[in-house]
């Protein structure tokens, strides 16, 4: 019976060539979209979950609230000393490690008394050598139980390592670490899976910070200020991680308050847990539903994970709609089939698989020609993803069976109701030729219609939606001058001969300015150094405003073109400037309460417990990403904090510029690797996610616009054939060849109008839901609603045309020939 079902199945689909084609390669692109989208999300999912413990395996965050109470600041790191008071404190911690990423140190490979091969290195953390009992590194040489014992000592990635020193084993050499320290290298390790939140090529010692000159023991275990060590800990087993995190305030009560009373004079009531938090974070949510402050690398998005899994339903869904409106609607030419089976004794579940077994195998042709597209997509997706997805089914049976399973569930789903539609025919009514429409005059094709067309015009209405705010986001005024701007690291080298470096820069034509700071605009406001205190009568009153601080010099707003509304500039001459002067934003002038900035200015103002004037008031400018709203912010000269210099070229002279500076770097900095930014390329990586949502929602509109209208040039085609004797009728009557058109294209306008009525609101929530994420954004534009529902019947109106003119145009007398 099976080889009966698929000899009578293969000939149907060769029979009906166009409806085949139409089927086959609607649901082939759509099972490809569909494992290419599940590749993604199953890498997606899989993120730390190689590690042996990792089920039991806390990241430790903290957080600082406002006044209000309000969270001003969520750190993906911790201060030193709560690790080790952690430990110290709850038996339920089995182990616990800390990290601290030590990017930006210049390693070199000493050779004959000669640095080679200087690299400024990134990717280096310091590690307690229990972060082996946390995490599964593999060691691949050296002694695993006494690797990171000794300070000054460090292990190498397996690539890096390669990279340092080729085949040569590198266990026992040493490297420079900014030409400062020796680093004797014990071991190398396997390097870490993608599927890592974090990706380091050098393990140092943690116990090199308690060196002096490079961190000190005395500031580990008090600074409880410095929020940059990653606190990594394994719970005993069967330990409640939530009824853990719920004794933390009493933590911090008990050992941050006492050493803020004892260190900063905090009142004898002074709440710590008011005004900090800590919390505790499963490993395996970091990559997915993690997005705090100062994360180690961008970490994905659960909500870009459902948005795919969606997408690959919504196409799945198109092809299955294709599949049923083609089905249902050639069921009236199998209907004379269906009677004479029936007469001759075929039973209803006889037909039932009959039809099935079509479906299905339509499925599985549609699944190996997905295949194929899958595997030709995948290097697109891997480039778009920036992943390294391999397709093996050789190597991934249990994926082979799901995908056979897939396409076997896809072919009984699209072919379930055509089915039971074609094998409820009664004979007798069939073989006199009284059955000619299913489903109620086609109700059911049209509703599976307006549901294709209603999912493409949501992607249509999203994706300009998308393009719109992009475009905002690149024209925006950010209120200071991004282009042309190029920003390098701060070395204590330029500190110790900057005015040196300086000069040497500004003397060519190409070099407008030349500006140094602790943090640049498109960066993250970190730092904060608690809160103000201003003149009110005769006495400073503490605010409660938190103020975002940024060290710059006196340069730092000429180099990016920001004005100031009143006050002045840091000045080189004036002496006092260097530490008592201070400059804030207009958002802070705001919420401090003064609304005449003027006579703000020369007020006596304290911050960080340093007395001085308020010099200056600048106007606001978008130093964070539009996701972010302005905030107060202060700014101060302060020598030894600076990290980075900025350097702006004038006018187009780009080229000649940079290599003016390299030039000038290279004469004071030989040791160091030139490595530049523009300022405009990160401003650009801010919106990297929207840009491939952007491209993601074009790729798969696009998709489902092409399956859906092969569908409905399907449809058309077998509607246009099934109305052929009545086109030819009305044209005897006298019917116009617009008439006749406007007749066949009126059925299509109505249904694809009625999906911009579906799709609309749909549209509407999720985008403005997106919106929402950032502080500023376009407001709601009717404009792209109205051009994806143009967009639509058009489209439609262009797939159906060439059935419809044909139609329309056809020599009556050749249709009507044998009535």
């Amino acid at each position: 019976m099976i080889k009966n079902y698929l000899k009578v199945a293969i000939r149907s689909i060769f029979r009906n060539k166009l409806t085949a084609f139409i089927n086959i390669a609607g649901l082939a692109l759509a099972m490809a979209c569909a494992l290419l989208i599940f590749l993604f999300i199953a890498d997606e999912m899989s993120y730390e979950k190689y590690h042996a413990k990792a089920d039991r395996i806390y990241r430790v965050t903290r957080s600082f609230h406002s006044p209000e109470g309000d969270v001003s600041l969520h750190l993906a790191n911790v201060a030193p000393p709560i690790g080790p008071l952690l430990k110290n404190d709850f038996g339920e911690i089995e182990v616990l490690a800390r990290t601290l990423n030590y990017g930006g140190l210049v390693i070199g490979l000493e050779e004959n008394g000669e640095l080679k091969m200087t690299n400024t290195e990134n990717f280096i953390f310091l590690a307690e050598p229990s972060i082996f009992k946390i995490f599964d590194i593999e060691i691949t040489s050296g002694d695993r139980e006494k690797a990171l014992e000794r300070p000054f000592t460090l292990l190498l990635s397996e690539r890096t390592a390669k990279r340092y020193f080729n085949e040569a084993n590198p266990v026992g050499k040493r490297l420079r670490a900014n030409n400062q320290f020796d680093l004797e290298v014990t071991g190398t390790f396997k390097d870490l899976p993608a599927q890592s939140h974090w990706h380091p090529e050098f393990l140092i010692a943690f116990s090199t910070l308690e060196n002096d000159q490079v961190y000190g023991k005395a500031a580990l275990e008090t600074n409880w200020g410095n929020n940059a060590f990653g606190t990594y800990m394994v719970l005993q087993p069967g330990t409640d991680a939530q009824k853990l995190e719920s004794n933390f305030p009493a933590f911090m009560n008990k050992h941050f308050a006492s050493y803020v009373k004892a260190n900063f004079g905090a009142p004898a009531d002074f709440d710590a847990s008011k005004t900090t938090s800590l919390y505790l974070q499963k490993l395996t949510d970091i990559h997915l539903h993690s997005h705090l402050d100062d994360e180690l690398e961008a970490n994905g998005n659960i909500n870009n994970v459902y948005m795919m899994a969606v997408i690959g339903l919504f196409i799945i869904l198109i092809a299955c709609f294709n599949f049923i409106n083609l089905s249902t609607a050639r069921a009236t030419k199998r209907a004379k089939e269906v009677g004479l089976r029936k007469v001759v004794g075929a039973f209803k579940n006889q037909l039932i698989g009959q039809y099935l077994s079509e479906s299905i195998l339509i499925a599985c042709m549609a699944l190996v020609l997905g295949l194929v597209i899958a595997r030709m997509g995948l290097s697109w997706m891997n480039a778009f993803t920036s992943k390294t997805i391999a397709l093996n089914l050789a190597e991934q049976l249990p994926l082979f069976a799901g995908l056979v399973a897939f396409a076997v569930i896809v072919g009984i789903l699209a072919g379930i109701y055509p089915a039971f539609v074609i094998s409820s025919f009664k004979p007798a009514l069939t073989l006199k030729g009284k059955s000619n429409s299913t489903g109620g005059k086609g109700s059911i094709r049209k509703i599976l219609v307006v549901a294709q067309f209603s999912i493409s015009i949501v992607l249509i209405i999203a994706t300009l939606i998308t393009f719109q705010q992009l475009d905002f986001l690149n024209n925006q005024n950010l209120g200071y001058n991004k282009d042309q701007v190029i920003t390098l690291p701060y070395y204590n080298e330029v500190a110790e001969n900057y005015d040196a470096f300086y000069n040497e820069l500004t003397k060519s034509s190409a070099i407008e300015n030349v500006g140094r700071s602790s943090r640049v605009p498109t960066g993250r406001l970190l730092d904060s150094y608690g809160n103000p205190r201003i003149t009110k009568g005769d006495s400073l009153v503490n605010l409660t405003i938190n103020l975002k601080t940024i060290v710059a010099d006196h340069e730092f707003f000429k180099t990016y073109g920001i004005d100031l509304v009143a006050g002045r500039n840091f000045n080189r001459s004036i002496p006092t400037d260097d530490s008592l002067a201070f400059i804030i934003n207009e958002k802070a002038a705001q919420e401090i309460g003064w609304t005449n900035f003027e006579t703000a200015i020369g007020q006596d103002f304290q911050y960080n417990g340093q007395k001085g004037k308020l010099i200056g008031i600048v106007k606001d400018f978008h130093f964070e990403s539009l996701h972010q709203h302005i905030v107060p912010m202060i700014f101060l000269p302060l020598n030894g904090s600076y990290n980075t210099i900025s350097i702006a070229i004038a006018g187009t002279n780009t080229r000649t510029g940079i290599d003016h500076v390299e030039k000038v770097w290279k004469s004071f900095l030989p040791a160091r690797p030139f490595a530049y930014q523009f300022i405009s390329e990160r401003y650009k990586n801010l919106y990297e996610a929207e840009q491939k949502q952007s491209q993601l929602f074009t790729t798969f509109a696009c998709l489902a616009i092409f399956i859906a209208s092969l569908g409905l040039f399907g449809l058309a085609t077998f509607n246009t054939m099934q109305r052929i004797k009545e086109i030819g009728i009305r044209k005897v009557l006298g019917a116009s060849v617009p008439n006749i058109l406007g007749l066949l294209s009126k059925e299509i306008i109505i249904l694809i109008a009625a999906a911009n009525v579906l799709a609309w609101p749909v549209a509407y929530y999720f985008t403005e839901m997106w919106l929402s994420s950032f502080a500023y954004h376009i407001d709601f534009d009717v404009l792209a609603y109205i051009i994806a529902a143009t967009g639509a019947i058009l489209l439609a109106l262009l797939t159906v045309s060439a059935q419809t003119i044909k139609a329309a145009m056809s020599n009556p007398a050749n249709t009507l020939r044998y009535e």
